[in-house]
């Protein structure tokens, strides 16, 4: 028999919601780590290069969606992106093919440069972790 685990995998990386209006720490349109998270109440400790740390809910944060959803939606907006996106698009889901924690950075700094590219490679945590879903299910 199978036993359940509660336990989810976090980014190594995320970005604050650059348009976020109250954050705690002026924080927007930054990278950070999560350095703590408590999943049931919605509570997660952002760290950041200048060793602030700040509390966010997961729909303020920004992670990467999965390669391929970045591949899929290139491919049906292929006509619309200008070149540059195009390929700074495929460069973003390449870097994430390769996993490592340092590409996964390079790639958000990749988001920082072009607010084009965030709604394009980028969801919410909360989406990310499907914490919308359970809220919806009567959670």
């Amino acid at each position: 028999m199978k036993e359940e685990t509660n336990e989810v995998q976090l980014p190594d990386y995320l970005l604050v919601h650059p348009e976020l209006k109250d954050d705690p720490v002026n924080k927007q349109g930054q990278i950070g780590i999560i350095t703590a998270a408590i999943l049931n109440t919605d509570e997660f400790f952002v760290g950041f290069d200048d060793k602030e740390v700040g509390l966010y809910s997961a729909d303020a944060l920004l992670t990467f969606k999965e390669p391929g959803e970045i591949y899929d939606f290139m491919h049906k907006n292929a006509l619309t992106l200008s070149v540059d996106t195009f390929k700074d698009l495929k460069s973003i889901a390449l870097l994430l093919d390769y996993g490592t924690k340092q590409h996964q950075r390079t790639a958000l700094e990749m988001v920082q440069k072009d607010p084009e590219l965030l709604t394009a490679a980028l969801i919410t945590l909360e989406k990310s972790l499907g914490l919308d879903q359970a809220i919806k299910r009567g959670r």
